[in-house]
């Protein structure tokens, strides 16, 4: 059996859908927990319908708590040799567990990709190590790179919960001795000490699920206090530094957490750098930013409210898209007809920043006028908060 657990909160408009995936499968050996977290909306209605319709349904309800507080209550009452996570916005394949179980040879934890969803537009979210069963000395390796394989940041294991099968016993002891309070990080707390504690890793890049990003507003701030990213450090580090890949996965660790500050805490690091972690910004400069992403958001949003830079324009190649969300981007060529002083790259994916750097230098534009991030710049800063 597979329990599958479903945090709900004030989600009516998507609710429906993501429980008629779930009732749908081809695989019908299910346990389907809804933990109905204290939504103001119709969906803990919504749930109380379909538990009225499907044996299989069972449903929580709870006062609000949060992710985490939510997916504790699912696994303490989950019966299921496997757990899956579901977001509630979400949909999935109807053969999705059917296909999971089938090629996952009866690993620990199974993991496959997911199509993330914009609207019309789609693309696939997926591990960047080799597919395959990961046990012995091979596990050993996938250990070096789960966090960050080769580039800043490329996960080697996508960090979300959703889209991957795990054993009871493996997820049991670690999702329910991770601190409520952590609100950003919570799926990383989880799936990488779960993956330390496995004997055996099933990867494909297959995409079964449907993983729904909703933009609600031009730049997200989300407030994360300075607890969260404590205790997220902490609660990961006590589990590295555990094994005997303690090292690098300590570095993994050091590297993760500036990706968690850049997405959601940038106007919080405090450093001396104009603009931080571009070392080429100086004060005065006019600033044309690459990147319309969420880091890219953050930076604009940086540029504009500085009184040391001046803010020249906005690029992405998928500028469309994000004028269809009403992001104020324009294509990348228009930067020859800008006046700025440098550009940055403000995107995470060091190779993929390296590739745009080099297609403007064969636009003609200078390459010591483009600055992107480099491990260097971030070796030589400390980490703030923890």
């Amino acid at each position: 059996m597979i329990s599958v657990i479903v945090p709900v909160y004030n989600v009516e408009k998507y609710l429906s859908e993501c429980i008629e995936s779930l009732i749908g499968q081809t695989y019908s050996d299910l346990e389907i927990i809804l933990i109905n977290d204290g939504s103001t909306d119709k969906s803990g209605d919504i749930c109380d319908m379909y538990s009225r319709k499907d044996k299989r349904i069972h449903v929580i309800h709870k006062e609000n708590g949060g992710n985490t507080s939510a997916r504790k209550e699912g696994v303490k009452h989950s019966k299921g040799e496997y757990i899956a996570f579901v977001d509630a916005d979400d949909w999935l394949e109807p053969f999705m567990f059917q296909q999971m179980l089938k090629s996952g040879e009866n690993a620990d934890i199974i993991i496959f990709a997911a199509y993330e969803e914009y609207g019309s537009f789609q693309k696939v979210k997926c591990s960047s190590v080799i597919e395959g069963l990961y046990s012995g000395n091979k596990l050993l390796s996938l250990y070096e790179k789960m966090m960050m394989n080769g580039s800043f940041y490329i996960h080697g294991i996508p960090t979300n919960l959703w889209g991957k099968l795990f054993k009871k016993n493996i997820i049991s002891k670690v999702q329910l001795s991770i601190p409520d309070m952590i609100t950003y990080g919570e799926d990383t707390a989880c799936v990488y000490p779960c993956i330390l504690n496995a004997k055996s890793v099933y990867v494909s890049n297959c995409p079964l699920y449907h993983y729904r990003i909703r933009h609600d507003s031009i730049v997200h701030r989300s407030h994360i206090g300075v607890e969260n990213f404590c205790f997220l450090y902490k609660t990961l580090k006590y589990y590295f530094d555990m094994h005997e890949k303690r090292d690098v996965l300590n570095q993994q660790l050091g590297y993760f957490m500036w990706q968690a500050l850049f997405l959601k805490a940038y106007e919080k690091i405090d450093n001396q750098m104009v603009l931080f972690p571009f070392k080429r910004v100086k004060k005065g400069m006019k600033v044309a930013v690459y990147g319309a992403g969420l880091f890219g958001q953050m930076v604009r949003q940086y540029c504009l409210d500085s009184t040391e830079v001046t803010l020249s324009g906005w690029f992405d190649r998928e500028y469309e898209m994000y004028k269809n969300q009403n992001f104020p981007v324009n294509a990348p060529d228009e930067v020859v007809n800008t006046d700025f002083d440098i550009m940055v790259i403000a995107i995470l994916n060091t190779t993929i920043a390296k590739q745009v750097k080099e297609w403007y230098v064969q636009l003609d534009v200078e390459a010591g006028r483009i600055d992107y991030i480099t491990l260097q710049v971030l070796d030589e800063t400390k980490l703030p908060f923890v």
